[in-house]
């Protein structure tokens, strides 16, 4: 096989943000002409299994509870079980989210500079140094959910998400993983598919209940990685009437949208496929 630039490489950005994508996307580019039928859904995500899925705002997350019982974990003594002991974390990392996943329309039509401004203001202190490397090295696209011209969202996001307690090495740590995903249209072909961010994020907590430190890792499904690369970094959904598009935006409903969640031993495993990115739910560009 011919070696391939990959669009989105694994990474240890000095140990606080870890990024992992889906490497290596896309042969077969190019935006097919799509006839408008009265058979393609609205909205592929509108009804979506509600015991997998938790909600559609930041609030919904913010809502659901801390799993795991904080008497159980030695370095939880001084935290308690109390969530809110963990209240200003949850916050800085769901406000994380917002910006970068929640609020595509906030950065549409913004140039990159500008959305790279919006996108830092939301960023936690921790993760300022490893964010401005991770964009400087072509990876805004992990970090900004912003779709290419021609492209929309279509209703609400569908979230997935759980909270876990858990400690390593004496230090207690609060772990948050699941799936962000939006329906999306083609604006001049009409036709519609999906976009699928999972990932999972280890904060290291101080025992005033802060992070010291955390690490994410995120990988993006439906994607075409030919028109990401020619729009810089924009997301150009798979969308295009060929089998390989249509392979592509299968596979993230069957492997993604079906099983949304992610555990608490893949947040913890480095290896763990569940974000190790799949091939299968893009169309890569060699």
């Amino acid at each position: 096989m011919t070696p391939r630039r990959p669009l989105v490489r694994r990474r240890d950005l000095a140990g606080l943000l870890a990024a992992s994508g889906t490497a290596a996307l896309a042969a077969g580019c190019g935006r097919s002409r799509v006839p408008t039928s009265d058979e393609v859904p609205r909205d592929p995500l509108a009804t979506v299994d509600e015991a997998r899925w938790d909600g559609r705002t930041l609030a919904d997350v913010r809502a659901l509870p801390v799993t795991g019982t904080a008497a159980d974990l030695e370095a939880w003594a001084d935290l308690g079980p109390d969530d809110g002991a963990v209240a200003p974390v949850r916050h800085a990392l769901t406000d994380f989210l917002a910006g970068a996943y929640l609020s595509p329309d906030a950065l549409q039509g913004l140039d990159d500079a500008a959305a790279r401004a919006q996108i830092t203001a939301a960023t936690p202190s921790y993760w300022q140094d490893v964010l401005r490397q991770a964009w400087d090295g072509g990876e805004r696209h992990l970090y900004a959910f912003t779709l290419a011209e021609g492209f929309a969202t279509i209703g609400r996001p569908a979230l997935a998400m759980d909270w876990f307690r858990g400690q390593r090495d004496g230090t207690a740590l609060l772990l948050l993983g699941g799936t962000l995903a939006w329906s999306v249209l083609d604006t001049d072909t009409h036709a519609v598919g999906v976009i699928a961010y999972r990932l999972g994020v280890v904060a290291d907590l101080r025992p005033d209940g802060l992070a010291s430190t955390a690490t994410i890792r995120v990988t993006i499904h439906g994607l075409d990685g030919c028109g990401l690369r020619e729009q810089g970094g924009l997301v150009v959904p798979a969308l295009g009437d060929d089998a390989e598009h249509r392979a592509a935006q299968q596979a993230t409903m069957d492997t993604v949208i079906a099983a949304p969640r992610i555990r608490r031993e893949d947040l913890l495993d480095p290896a763990s496929a569940a974000l190790s990115g799949d091939d299968a739910t893009n169309v890569i560009c060699g």
